[in-house]
């Protein structure tokens, strides 16, 4: 989170933009409440008076001392010092930290050498290019990281919990608090509507009747009758019905990132449009063979209920003037008026009201002390009517390539007749459909070839980036679910998995991969020669022969003097010229392969025709993996093996 915080702001703009005030006047400060707030002492002995101190200025809400209950988020125990809870009728607030019930939470610090903020001495552009130099708005000791880092890891888990566009929260340092303005913020924060305080109103309960409720849980297959169900907005059919269904299970832990969370859905139609729904939960009539497909075509693909799959993302918008960041659904229109094969029908999104971010706003505000660069993002919401179910499911080894297959036959058909590039190839971006066939989705960013091929030649993001991404989404499956022989041990497999997950930091730069994929390709080395399926499959095959192509990438290419050396008279070829001609040769066929997926769809087309497919090798998801120091250390020395092996 360093580098993202934005301040120090003026009381007089945060109330102006955060927090309006209400019509109703702040009660009578004549009696300082706040005088019996202690301000020394054990940190613990301030939040009882603390809350005495504010309560009247929270008429719709309640303060709690929760510092010795805590919640468990993300399997982590979390304590805030007080939480601020709305008062429900007949309803008594929880006496604990609630990350999924709270408004607002308070952190105390007793030391202000903590402090994990620090304005300024004085309002004056000398103090706040002082700040900029010595960085005392976000201070670089191990203390205050730690604070600051404590301070996202909280905002972090209530949004988690909660439907949220913005939250709030506060923190009091030793006695560095300016109480009256406090007491103005409590009453302005306890008139302000939901959306004011952050939540995302377009999501609501449920509130279904019961035999709809009963109908959709069982669509779902939620047998849990406490889970509470939702309705959602869909941006893009707003008017025409809603998606309901649960929280969507993932659980976020960043703040900075898309937050995207996807999850099935049950549709239903509003009321009356198109013909109505006659019990408002199960279609008047179903599709049957009998009905033309002018009366299909005239119902729509949304005018009845049923599962669908729902994506709810933030999606990223240029800070660029005149630069249009397409949504992903107006990507899918253009897949879709090219015929793109294998990947999703009927699909609609949009923008969801309210959420767009901040922060980036503030960037050339005269009184910020840093000048970040961050980028906007727009709250989405997509949806499309093919569930599917997750790559990692696969029923044996076969269809894990089929799938793969599928997906590689429509990135290509994109590229070379939309004009599209995906740019996202992962696991999580391929799933199964009920035929065991694959779809490509997440789009989201993708781009236009005549808007990207520039920057994408400059990042080295062509379409050579997306078909290594093929390959390591095979390699990653087969090593991670399955089954080995029984030589091949969890240290192994965690071992042969960490290559995956290793990245670099740099400082002032993105995150970058590892270099150990490089390295295993340039030597001819992957995936790991150790593994060997329990079951024999031509899948390990498969992929030795699509990683010859990446050998060109990694490996050394050949020289200006090498190329000098085979144009001479066959007649003078020595044993050492026709290797080094055989080598040339190679290199050049395997540049020509990374130009189109040609190659690589032709060489998977073949095996997926051919003998030796077990049915029986289906994906383990409890296969065990060591992870941890041991693997850390294990990886750092097939580094240096790889690296050796790639300089011989």
């Amino acid at each position: 989170m360093d580098g993202r915080w934005v301040g120090q702001m003026p009381v007089d703009a945060f109330f102006d933009r955060c927090v309006p005030a209400t019509e109703e006047p702040l009660p009578d400060l004549s009696d300082n409440p706040f005088a019996k707030v202690p301000s020394d002492g054990a940190e613990s002995s301030r939040y009882d008076p603390f809350i005495a101190a504010i309560q009247g200025w929270m008429p719709h809400l309640q303060a709690v001392n929760t510092s010795t209950k805590g919640d468990t988020v993300n399997n982590v125990k979390l304590k805030t010092d007080i939480s601020i809870y709305n008062r429900v009728d007949g309803m008594a607030p929880p006496e604990r930290t609630d990350f999924l019930r709270m408004e607002l939470w308070m952190e105390f610090k007793a030391n202000k050498d903590g402090m994990a903020f620090q304005d300024p001495c004085d309002d004056t552009e000398e103090s706040r290019l002082l700040a900029i130099k010595e960085g005392s708005f976000t201070p670089a000791t191990t203390a205050v990281i730690m604070a600051r880092g404590q301070l996202a890891h909280y905002a972090g888990a209530q949004h988690s919990l909660q439907f949220r566009h913005f939250s709030f929260s506060i923190v009091v340092h030793g006695d560095h608090a300016r109480f009256l303005l406090m007491a103005e913020f409590f009453w302005r924060f306890d008139h302000l509507s939901p959306k004011q305080r952050g939540h995302d109103v377009s999501i609501q309960p449920a509130n279904l009747a019961a035999e709809v409720d009963a109908r959709v849980r069982k669509h779902l297959g939620i047998k849990d009758k406490k889970i509470p169900l939702y309705k959602y907005e869909v941006p893009g059919l707003n008017g025409t019905g809603y998606a309901y269904g649960p929280r969507p299970p993932s659980q976020n832990r960043s703040l900075v990132s898309r937050c995207t969370r996807s999850s099935p859905m049950y549709w239903i139609p509003a009321k009356n449009v198109d013909g109505g729904t006659g019990s408002y939960g199960e279609p008047d009539e179903p599709d049957t063979d009998a009905q033309t497909s002018h009366e299909k075509a005239k119902k729509g693909p949304w005018s009845e209920p049923r599962v669908i799959y729902m994506k709810d993302t933030w999606r990223f918008l240029s800070d660029l003037p005149d630069v249009n960041v397409m949504a992903e659904h107006e990507i899918y229109q253009i897949l879709h008026g090219h015929g793109t094969p294998n990947i999703p029908e009927h699909v609609a999104g949009g923008d969801v009201g309210g959420g767009r971010t901040q922060v980036q706003d503030l960037v050339d505000a005269p009184w910020l002390c840093l000048k970040p660069r961050i980028s906007p993002y727009q709250h989405y919401r997509l949806v499309h009517r093919i569930v599917g179910r997750p790559l990692f499911k696969f029923e044996c080894t076969k269809q894990l390539v089929t799938a793969v297959f599928d997906a590689l036959r429509a990135h290509s058909y994109a590229f070379n007749s939309a004009k599209v590039l995906h740019r996202d190839i992962s696991a999580g971006n391929i799933i199964l459909t009920d035929e065991g066939r694959g779809l490509l989705i997440d789009w989201e960013l993708a781009k236009l070839m005549d808007e990207a091929e520039g920057d994408l030649i400059a990042r080295g993001r062509g379409n050579s980036y997306d078909l290594e991404s093929f390959l390591h989404v095979l390699a990653w499956m087969m090593l991670r679910y399955v089954p080995a022989s029984d030589s091949y041990d969890a240290t192994d497999r965690g071992e042969d998995m960490a290559m995956f997950d290793q990245h670099s930091v740099r400082e002032g730069q993105s995150d970058r991969g590892g270099r150990v994929k490089s390295y295993a390709l340039g030597a001819g080395k992957y995936p790991s020669p150790t593994f060997q399926p329990k079951c024999e499959t031509p899948l390990p095959k498969l992929l030795r022969k699509l990683r010859m192509p990446f050998k060109s990438l990694y490996g050394d290419p050949p020289t200006a003097e090498d190329r000098r050396k085979i144009n001479v008279d066959k007649s003078k070829y020595d044993d050492t010229l026709d290797d080094l001609s055989r080598e040339i040769r190679q290199y050049d066929r395997n540049v020509e392969c990374l130009s189109s997926p040609t190659w690589f769809i032709d060489e998977m087309m073949q095996v997926l025709d051919g003998e030796g497919w077990p049915t029986s090798d289906a994906a383990d998801l409890n296969l065990p993996i060591a992870s941890g120091n041991e693997t850390d250390r294990l990886m750092q020395i097939k580094n240096s093996q790889l690296q050796f092996t790639q300089s011989q």
